[in-house]
């Protein structure tokens, strides 16, 4: 089912209170400021545990106040196959953050992901695309870690050893070195087996997705390009950074890894990019979290929520229309749209509508 009802304190400028969400399809219809986009925040923050908007807890807090909470009753899909209902309740307060399910403190957020997962479309998403390669590579892990949870253990884990190490490349101590290359060399080498896993069985799926909405003959593939792209043992690894120290010591960093990893865009033999006009750029974003969610409802047999922020008025009616259409099967959508969109067009029977004004959601 997804959400069912949602209570806040002090969240954005969403008035405090409780709000119930009992259908699969609701329409949030409002103004730009009103808290639309910090309602689907609020989802997003039950579904991982953090905001999709700042990485600093203390934004989340109404204007001029320094706590908040959240929280919400969900229905999730079981192993064997039935619905089980949640409480999750997160709180800042006293510049610390508590999440607790069903009464239980969370240790850890990585064990969220798989009770209500969701998938957000936004304007920001644009980055995937255009944006530094590290987002491309934010885009994959992500698309990893839903499925794959444990994965983000061996994101941290390269990520405290590639701190440290380039910590000691700019003191100048070389004693560690040896361990750091051989811990980087193995969980590296292991992130770059799972990247070029996940992106052979996300294409088959994006690329279905990309035809159908963009109305462009050819496919289009996200091309994979390792930075230790003929290395494949921790031996070779090695040796290859051992090659780079010269350069690491004159650049401060260490100069390859998953963290320099690429991922580009391939059509027809050409970088999509280069070719792409900035309404082409928009569309594949969007058909990017499209596929994301149909991936994982293909590997786990589950349904994700689906937070749509003000992503249609991008659209021609066209596109519009087949992006719609092409939406994956979900435990629930919950799309915003201004006032004078046509969002009538994709009401149904089972369609809540609230109108949303100065943080204040009512049922139309």
């Amino acid at each position: 089912m997804g959400f069912q009802r949602v209570r806040f304190y002090q969240f954005r400028n969403l008035h405090d209170g409780y709000v119930d969400l009992p259908s699969r399809q609701v329409f949030l219809v409002g103004e730009n400021g009103q808290g639309k986009s910090n309602f689907l925040e609020s989802l997003y923050l039950l579904s991982y545990g953090a905001s999709f908007r700042t990485r600093r807890d203390s934004e989340l807090c109404r204007l001029g106040e320094r706590e908040m909470a959240i929280d919400g009753v969900f229905s999730a899909d079981g192993a064997d196959e039935t619905e089980a209902t949640h409480r999750l309740q997160i709180r800042w307060q006293e510049n610390r953050k508590k999440i607790t399910l069903d009464g239980n403190t969370v240790q850890d957020r990585r064990d969220m992901i798989s009770l209500m997962p969701s998938v957000v479309f936004r304007h920001d998403d644009m980055s995937f695309v255009s944006g530094p390669p590290e987002m491309q590579r934010w885009f994959v892990d992500q698309t990893l870690s839903m499925y794959q949870p444990l994965y983000i253990d061996d994101i941290r884990r390269y990520r405290s050893v590639l701190r440290n190490r380039n910590q000691a490349i700019k003191d100048g101590v070389y004693e560690m070195m040896p361990v750091y290359d051989q811990e980087l060399a193995t969980v590296g080498l292991e992130i770059q087996r799972r990247r070029r896993e996940v992106l052979q069985s996300f294409n088959a799926v994006f690329m279905e997705d990309f035809q159908a909405i963009s109305g462009l003959e050819s496919p289009l593939i996200l091309d994979y390009r390792p930075s230790w792209r003929e290395l494949h043992d921790p031996s070779a690894v090695m040796e290859h950074l051992a090659h780079k120290r010269d350069q690491e010591e004159a650049l401060r960093t260490t100069t390859s890894g998953p963290h320099r990893d690429r991922v580009l865009f391939r059509y027809e033999g050409r970088d999509f990019l280069q070719i792409a006009s900035t309404g082409q750029q928009r569309l594949l974003a969007l058909i990017l979290r499209v596929a994301q969610a149909r991936f994982f409802a293909a590997q786990t047999g589950r349904l994700p929520v689906l937070l749509l922020d003000d992503v249609l008025l991008e659209l021609d009616p066209g596109r519009r229309a087949r992006f719609v259409d092409r939406l994956p099967a979900s435990a629930q959508r919950i799309f915003t749209f201004l006032p004078g969109e046509p969002y009538g067009a994709y009401r149904t029977a089972e369609t809540l509508i609230y109108s949303v004004s100065d943080g204040q959601l009512r049922a139309q």
